[in-house]
């Protein structure tokens, strides 16, 4: 696993932690869902 650091804005930060904790998971676990559905709705695509 690779790690890294990145900046959001204050805006976008709370939001995912809210829904992070609305659907029971870490913040991190939350980004890591998100950006596979990300890469894998992009494939279908081409």
């Amino acid at each position: 696993m690779t790690r890294i650091n990145i900046e959001i804005n204050d805006e976008l930060h709370k939001k995912a932690k809210l829904n992070a904790l609305l659907q029971n998971k870490t913040l991190i676990e939350y980004i890591h869902e998100a950006l596979e559905e990300k890469i894998s709705s992009g494939k279908k695509k081409k």
